[in-house]
């Protein structure tokens, strides 16, 4: 990759995001090379919709895909003021010809995995390849009680996560029948029509151990935590050969994809004040604010860039970035504009 632009900048940014867009077409849904290296990272607009408005909605995703952004997400909570996951997804891929959809992640309990699986069959269909299907174990148990909705305790939840993909592979792969512990499938149809032979891509994102297992067992990515260190991420890479070696899986069979907070300054008197409103906006000191902050992607480009490079270094092949000022585009716009070039070309171009 090559060194930032700076931030401001025109020059041809929108001409290389094109170009991204080209040379991602054959293959951009993992993001992996056959050795299981990334290249190029893939960046994903990571968008939390409570209090959002659809139109809003479609304005940062379209606004996304003008930019050279690879995917956007939306998350799956019941309980907030704003567009319901599943349904605003199918809508967005429509409104959008390139960008890739993913729930980032669906709650396992609040939907019957054969169900889900007609549902994801349709839209991979209807989008031709665009989704990422992100499913999880966890949510809110507020809304669950809330709504009525079964949540047992942490661990069965993770188990009967694992035996929802089973289900819904099985039935992505023409249908049958499954035994498990939390569902029984007899004689099952299949869910043809998907965009891709076996279904779309799965992402499992959670935390803890057991989780990861999960995800090295029976996912196409992973989603961990929030502003990991590459330090940690080279130990859950470590960690997650071992579940993949055990499962009988190829080292690059999982790809690791990470989750950043973005504050993106054009200097650094620029990423103070950034930094200085968001401890504001949470009620915390400045130091506390840095604190936390420390690995994430707080920064000048310059400063932006090297982080990536070193997340990429780790093994991390697409990043989740949550920009603070959404639904206003401008950092969207800003990062698009000083960081993506930097990042979309190949070593030494």
């Amino acid at each position: 990759m090559r060194g930032n632009t700076a931030l401001g900048s025109s020059g041809d940014w929108l001409d290389r995001a094109a170009e991204r867009f080209v040379r991602l077409a054959a293959d951009y849904t993992l993001g992996l090379s056959a050795d299981g290296n990334g290249d190029p990272v893939r960046f994903v607009v990571r968008i939390h919709q409570d209090g959002w408005s659809y139109p809003e909605l479609a304005a940062a995703w379209r606004e996304s895909e003008r930019l050279g952004y690879d995917a956007a997400s939306l998350y799956d909570v019941l309980g907030i003021s704003g567009p319901e996951c599943w349904t605003a997804l199918t809508a967005l891929t429509a409104a959008t010809r390139k960008l890739v959809a993913v729930p980032l992640v669906l709650s396992n309990p609040y939907r019957h995995p054969a169900v889900l699986a007609k549902m994801a069959a349709t839209l991979d269909a209807l989008s031709a390849g665009r989704v990422i299907l992100g499913l999880g174990a966890g949510g809110s148990a507020t809304d669950a009680a809330a709504f009525g909705i079964d949540w047992p305790p942490a661990g069965q939840r993770i188990a009967a996560l694992a035996e929802a993909v089973q289900v819904m592979r099985m039935l992505w792969r023409g249908g049958g029948s499954f035994h498990g512990r939390w569902y029984q499938l007899r004689d099952a149809p299949g869910c043809p029509g998907t965009a891709r032979p076996g279904g779309p891509p799965v992402l499992i994102g959670g935390h803890g151990p057991h989780l990861v297992n999960i995800a090295a067992r029976h996912a196409d990515l992973c989603n961990i935590g929030f502003d990991l260190p590459v330090d940690e991420w080279r130990r859950v890479a470590s960690l997650l050969a071992g579940y993949l070696q055990e499962a009988g899986r190829t080292p690059g069979a999982l790809g690791l994809t990470h989750n950043a907070t973005v504050l993106l300054g054009a200097d650094e008197d620029d990423v103070a004040r950034q930094i200085s409103a968001w401890a504001a906006r949470r009620g915390l000191t400045e130091e506390a604010a840095r604190s936390r902050l420390k690995d994430s992607l707080a920064g000048t480009p310059a400063q932006v860039g090297e982080r990536l490079r070193a997340l990429e270094a780790a093994g991390v092949s697409w990043v989740f970035l949550l920009f603070q000022d959404l639904p206003g585009l401008a950092s969207l716009r800003s990062f698009a504009e000083a960081v993506l070039p930097a990042l979309s070309s190949g070593p030494g171009e």
